[in-house]
């Protein structure tokens, strides 16, 4: 039998359930969070979701993530479970694997070494660990160059099993003393390299995302900016607003 596929409208409603029950949590024990990448760029632009956008990006600090992890498979709502599934990536999912094609990303901010060589060495064993990681690759999005790095990577990791790579993943993430310097340390390729600061995200408002009430950096605009240009308010092309999951 063919395994049916959620449309993209099924998917913003199984995501908006998600993001209801992550905030109430959030709220009911102190957890700070705001919304990141495509769906903070949604809410400014939006109100909500991206149109062709498939998944909610939450950031969080390794401290409020703690809490989480320890507090939300006993408080969610039963259809969810916060999962690391095959990624290096915690996300919130629905237990019924006919919705599993939607999905709530964690992007945890972890303290970076000093610039120089350590940095670069940090950055680079953390991409390693990504590749080993990967599974069903789709070789088609990448060049030739990543292509090969992406296939070394991929057999580099398979003596090792995923529970193990986790760990040591984790272990990477987290080895850093604390710093001004701050990355999303699971986020993929050149959105891990970003440096942030504490103060870019201290600051928070309430903002609507389609009916629900979540928190954004009061400095949006300068972590917009970063992410997707000083132009982030005008649309892409026609031809590039793709879902990026759906299909997958």
């Amino acid at each position: 039998m063919e395994e049916k596929k959620l449309s993209l409208e099924e998917i913003h409603e199984e995501l908006l359930c998600q993001l209801r029950d992550i905030v109430a949590i959030c709220e009911r024990h102190g957890i700070e969070y705001n919304m990141m990448c495509g769906s903070l760029l949604g809410a400014v632009r939006h109100q909500g979701f991206i149109p062709w956008d498939d998944d909610i990006d939450l950031l969080i600090t390794r401290e409020n993530f703690e809490k989480l992890r320890k507090i939300y498979p006993q408080e969610c709502d039963k259809r969810f479970e916060l999962t690391y599934l095959n990624t290096w990536t915690p996300r919130v999912m629905n237990r019924d694997p006919e919705k599993a094609a939607a999905f709530t990303d964690f992007f945890i901010l972890d303290p970076v070494p000093e610039a120089g060589w350590k940095r670069k060495w940090w950055f680079l064993k953390l991409h390693i660990l990504q590749g080993m990681m990967k599974k069903n690759v789709d070789y088609s999005r990448f060049s030739l160059k990543n292509k090969i790095l992406l296939f070394g990577t991929h057999v580099l990791g398979l003596p090792f099993t995923t529970a193990w790579k986790s760990r040591m993943y984790e272990k990477i993430s987290t080895e850093n003393p604390a710093s001004n310097d701050l990355c999303m340390s699971n986020g993929a390729f050149e959105l891990m390299t970003h440096i942030w600061h504490p103060e870019q995200f201290e600051e928070k408002i309430t903002v609507k995302f389609e009916d629900v009430d979540v928190l954004i950096p009061a400095k949006h605009d300068e972590v917009l900016t970063i992410l997707f240009g000083p132009d982030y308010m005008t649309p892409p092309p026609v031809e590039e607003r793709v879902a990026k999951h759906l299909d997958l």
